[in-house]
């Protein structure tokens, strides 16, 4: 139950991180051809700071799904680090069951939002999307995904908890920026 559940949650992890690369050259792009339309040829382009901020919102929020599912959101953990193993799960456990409520608090306040946002549009592009695509629509993707990532970690720290096997990760750790191999080795894949 749990390895299927792992490899479901790695594979909405791959594709949130292929999607948030996407989005980030997306907003360079276009960025890049409106100063190159603005100053070099002295027409600048409309709607490329509505997309380049759409793509941002939506970065933003499959960003912050991803970091759950690679385990480096901001933590302190010195109180966590002095217990022992098996009690320092419970305490993930609960962390991860506090994150829960507060995403679940989030879901009911989302489907009125979205609806409003539904019935207007966006401005500036040439055409029109319902502008609910582009802000309650990615914090509800961002939400999903982060509950389901920590149902899955409860589960498996409270497993290990009780005695069982440790939490297995759900992503390979991101490769230190001065480690040339285990960057090709984390791009490539098994592929090497």
């Amino acid at each position: 139950m749990i390895e299927p559940c792992r490899r479901l949650l790695g594979l909405l992890g791959r594709l949130e991180q292929a999607l948030v690369v996407l989005l980030l050259v997306n907003i360079v792009l276009n960025i890049l051809a409106q100063v190159i339309s603005r100053y070099f040829f002295g027409k600048p382009l409309v709607w490329v700071e509505e997309i380049a901020t759409y793509s941002f919102i939506w970065a933003t929020f499959l960003g912050a799904a991803l970091a759950l599912k690679y385990d480096r959101h901001v933590k302190i953990d010195t109180f966590v680090a002095r217990l022992s193993e098996r009690q320092g799960a419970v305490a993930r456990a609960v962390v991860f069951l506090v994150i829960m409520a507060l995403l679940a608090t989030i879901l009911p306040s989302l489907v009125s939002a979205i609806e409003v946002e539904m019935r207007r549009s966006s401005i500036a592009l040439p055409v029109q999307i319902p502008s609910g695509w582009f802000f309650s629509v990615p914090l509800a993707v961002g939400v999903v995904s982060m509950l389901l990532t920590a149902v899955f970690k409860v589960l498996v720290e409270l497993r290990f908890a009780l005695g069982g096997e440790p939490p297995p990760l759900i992503m390979r750790p991101l490769p230190d920026d001065h480690d040339d191999d285990a960057v090709e080795q984390a791009m490539l894949g098994d592929r090497l």
